[in-house]
C-alpha cells in the first residue's frame, strides 16, 4: 500500500505468490486497505506471470508451441509417467518422476555420455516423458518456468516489455525461492 499511496501505478506492481490461495489472500486484503481504488496491482503465481509470458503476444510461437498448447496438470502426468513406465520398479519411477524436474531445472544434458545403467534408464524415460508432452501438445509446471526464462533471455523485445509494465516486482516467501524463479523475475 506504500507504493500505491506514494503514487505509483498499481498497474506496475506485481505481487507474486507461490500459491493460488496466497494470490487471492493478497488481492482481498489489498481491496479491504483501498477499498475505493478502481486500480489494483498484478497479483499472480510466479507460474501464472510465467504463463503469461509465454501466452502475451503469441510469445509461445517463439518457443514452438502450438497455439492449443496446454498445462500438463498432476492426472495427466500421471497418466503418461503410467504409459511410458514399462518394467520399471516402482522406486524408479518414483525417483525418475523426480529426477524430471530436477534435471530440467538445472538444464541438465540429456546427451551427456554416460555408462551408469540407471541413469541410461532415467535418460530413456526423460526422453519419452518429452516426446509424450510434445505429442500432446502439453507442458508441465517447469517448462512454464524454463520457457519464460528461455523468452526474456532470448528475446531483447520482450525482457524490455516485462522491465517496463513490472517496475516493482514483490516476491511472497522469496526464501522459497528457486533459481530458475530467480531468474524469472530478476
Amino acid at each position: 500500500m506504500k507504493l500505491i499511496n506514494s503514487g505509483v501505478d498499481p498497474l506496475k506492481i506485481f505481487v507474486l505468490t507461490y500459491m493460488d490461495s496466497a494470490a487471492r489472500n493478497f488481492r482481498e486484503r489489498i481491496k479491504n486497505m483501498s477499498p475505493d481504488s478502481t486500480k489494483l496491482p498484478n497479483i499472480s503465481t510466479i507460474h501464472g506471470l510465467a504463463l503469461r509470458i509465454i501466452k502475451e503476444n503469441s510469445n509461445f510461437e517463439r518457443l514452438g508451441l502450438d497455439a492449443d498448447f496446454e498445462i500438463c496438470d498432476d492426472s495427466q502426468r500421471l497418466k503418461i509417467i503410467k504409459s511410458i513406465a514399462g518394467k520399471l520398479t516402482k522406486t524408479e519411477i518414483e525417483d525418475f518422476d523426480r529426477a524430471v524436474s530436477v534435471f530440467k531445472l538445472q538444464e541438465g544434458n540429456i546427451d551427456t555420455p554416460t555408462i551408469d545403467k540407471k541413469i541410461e534408464k532415467f535418460k530413456d524415460f526423460y526422453r519419452q516423458y518429452k516426446q509424450k508432452l510434445e505429442e500432446e501438445s502439453l507442458i508441465d509446471y517447469d517448462d512454464i518456468l524454463l520457457f519464460s526464462v528461455k523468452l526474456l533471455e532470448n528475446n531483447k523485445d520482450i525482457l524490455e516489455h516485462y522491465q517496463e509494465i513490472c517496475e516493482y516486482i514483490i516476491e511472497d516467501e522469496a526464501q522459497d525461492s528457486s533459481g530458475i524463479q530467480q531468474r524469472l523475475i530478476g
